[in-house]
């Protein structure tokens, strides 16, 4: 069995000349021969014997069962990375009212497993826990988070500019994730919706936001606040713990398994997996994968189970190959997008490989 991790459909067209040979289809540059190596070996021999990146192909005696799948292994591919870490296998589920029970939720599991790596930056609350949160900017100025995940609009500043003197516009801050830096109380320049600046004396919670950007949360503001990572300089106090929000590495690893909750800030996956953002926690699993790219004038990346079956062929002039124009785009697609890749969450699917059948004799 072959475990796969996509992030979205190939988009790759190409054709295969034979075994021995492969001319790429990309009109830009040209026909680009591939020399293969005769011995077939699994993805966990060529990361013992090889250095990658390097450029292999599915051998020609495996055969995959499902007539559709996102990225074609019998074309060339880049192995770019791989990479040892825990994974959380999760499903997800859908809630109904229980029938005899109105006041009881039932919830049903749906659609494939989808993967968190112990890197994936989101939040989640656990569903069984009482909804608490906060409503004052004071109370996330009281405790000074390392951060906060924020669900509603609130009104605020987002710094423009940042010369001689900050220049502040009057905005919407959207929901999102936010790290608190300083509690401001200053004159500060803004414009408003009429391009117009103004100054005014502000007492705010100043912030980050997910890009870097500088936020001002008005102390006297109200919101809808989860506390993310705590300050351990600055305790809780009278607050109730349930207003918290946690990392899934975060919860006790022993409550893991069949933990249900709701994810409160994170990219969802870009496959279709029937995503509701509600979620059972199923198992956290080492492994061993390697991240890969399409040779492609638009390249994808995706993620294989370093596994003893089924077999590649590597190119022998992977070197030379890497000369070339579209392999080098693709080998700096991977390069900048490998690490954001990783974060991401990931539908699993698992493909069937067979052997290919001999073709019959010829007895005429």
């Amino acid at each position: 069995m072959l475990s796969h991790h996509f992030n979205s459909k190939s988009e790759i067209a190409s054709s295969s000349d034979g075994v021995d040979l492969y001319k790429s289809s990309l009109a830009d540059v040209g026909d680009v021969t591939y020399v293969w190596r005769d011995q077939p070996k699994s993805l966990s021999e060529i990361l013992q014997e090889e250095t990658l990146p390097i450029i292999v192909k599915l051998c020609s005696e495996n055969v995959i069962k499902e007539k559709e799948i996102p990225v074609d292994l019998n074309q060339p591919l880049i192995l770019y990375k791989d990479t040892k870490g825990k994974k959380l296998h999760a499903r997800n589920i859908r809630a109904r009212t229980a029938t005899r029970d109105t006041t009881r939720f039932i919830y049903d599991l749906i659609g494939p497993h989808v993967t968190f790596s112990e890197t994936f930056p989101g939040f989640f609350k656990e569903l069984d826990s009482k909804d608490h949160y906060l409503v004052a900017v004071t109370d996330l100025s009281n405790v000074m988070p390392k951060s906060f995940v924020s669900v509603v609009e609130c009104q605020g500043y987002l710094c423009i500019s940042q010369l001689a003197d900050n220049l502040y516009q009057k905005t919407v801050l959207s929901p999102g994730l936010y790290r608190p830096i300083e509690i401001l109380q200053s004159n500060i320049t803004y414009t408003n919706k009429r391009k117009s600046e103004k100054k005014k004396h502000v007492h705010c919670l100043s912030c980050h936001d997910e890009r870097g950007k500088v936020v001002l949360f008005p102390i006297t503001n109200k919101g809808v606040f989860y506390l993310g990572e705590l300050n351990p300089n600055k305790p809780l106090g009278a607050l109730n713990p349930a207003c918290r929000v946690y990392k899934w590495t975060g919860f006790d690893p022993q409550r893991l398994k069949g933990l249900r909750v709701k994810m409160m800030h994170g990219k969802p996956p870009v496959q279709e997996c029937q995503f509701t953002g509600l979620l059972e926690f199923c198992s956290v699993v080492e492994e061993h994968t390697v991240i890969g790219s399409t040779i492609s004038s638009t390249p994808r990346l995706f993620e294989l189970a370093v596994t003893s079956e089924p077999f590649f062929i590597v190119a022998a002039n992977t070197k030379e190959l890497q000369m070339g124009s579209v392999q080098q785009k693709c080998l700096k697609f991977a390069r900048n997008e490998c690490d954001t890749y990783m974060e991401t969450v990931k539908v699993k699917k698992d493909y069937g490989i067979d052997q290919a059948e001999d073709p019959p004799l010829n007895t005429d």
